[in-house]
């Protein structure tokens, strides 16, 4: 059976901001992605500093309807804060127009090696009241757990970060402020903003990318970021401003330093928009 390590990183809350954006960076590149019959699809592999793998995962996202898509992501491998290997299955509904993306809930099921579940997370956004309720269910000890968030910003969970910086990228702003729900959970307030454009090496090819980073507004706290290691990501600086690649911690500040890198080939569509119902109107020949 696989057991759930107690990392330190959950018991400060400060620790805990970085660590869940360390694993922020990279769990949705769904804007990357190639069109397989009626979805789009990625995926991507983690490995450590010298280049041994960890653990390797798929996404998909498919049009349900009107401005409503569902981002589907499948993880097998080893991961920090567990003994042995992991796999799990997230899936998140959320709406999508020309100038971002927004969660409409979140349901995550981590399973052992067996195949047995053993964790389930859940997340449900109301926007008429601005709160965000969230469930940690832990199967192997037996226990429930509920917390409800108001937020003020816009506001994005893991699944939907690639996204949502293919939008920012897109509408050309460098620097925004937004509110994050993380998985332990909670709530935090953030600064998106462009490094700076570089090139990087993707599976054998020189990329020019943008380098981004979510800074953790901390308020009286922020001197502690100067002591916690930096993560970052890239996109590629032309469109169709596809995610390419992370670098940082894994999960927590105890984890390891990864590198996750995305597989796939040049995608230059984006992901589709809706389609409009085909006109029935027969106007006849002339």
């Amino acid at each position: 059976m696989v057991m759930i390590k107690k990392p330190f990183i959950k018991k400060n809350s400060v620790l805990c901001l970085f660590a869940f954006l360390f694993s922020l960076f990279y769990n949705a590149n769904a804007s990357h992605a190639g069109f397989e019959g009626d979805a789009y699809r990625s995926s991507y592999v983690c490995t450590d500093l010298k280049g041994k793998q960890r653990w390797q995962a798929s996404v998909e996202i498919r049009h349900k309807e009107g401005n409503v898509y569902s981002i589907v992501e499948k993880m097998n491998g080893q991961y920090s804060g567990f003994d042995g290997n992991i796999s799990w299955v997230a899936r998140t509904d959320f709406e999508r127009n020309k100038e971002s993306v927004k969660p409409l809930n979140m349901d995550q099921q981590i399973f052992d090696q067996s195949g047995k579940l053993i964790v389930v997370n859940k997340q449900d956004f109301d926007y008429t009241k601005k709160i965000v309720i969230c469930t940690h269910k832990d199967l192997i000890e037996n226990t429930t757990s509920t917390k409800e968030f108001a937020f003020s910003k816009e506001i994005i969970n893991r699944l939907l970060q690639g996204l949502y910086v293919q939008k920012f990228i897109e509408n050309g702003i460098t620097r925004k402020e937004m509110q994050v729900i993380s998985p332990e959970p909670a709530l935090y307030n953030i600064e998106l903003k462009v490094i700076g454009t570089e090139p990087i090496e993707i599976n054998g090819r020189t990329r020019n990318a943008y380098k981004l980073a979510f800074d953790p507004q901390l308020g009286l706290l922020n001197f502690v970021k100067t002591f916690l290691p930096k993560a970052y990501v890239w996109h590629s600086s032309e469109p169709i401003f596809e995610w390419l690649k992370y670098r940082g911690l894994e999960s927590s500040v105890s984890s390891p330093q990864v590198e996750i890198i995305s597989l796939d080939e040049d995608v230059t569509e984006p992901v589709p928009g809706p389609v409009a119902p085909a006109n029935n109107n027969n106007t006849g020949q002339q």
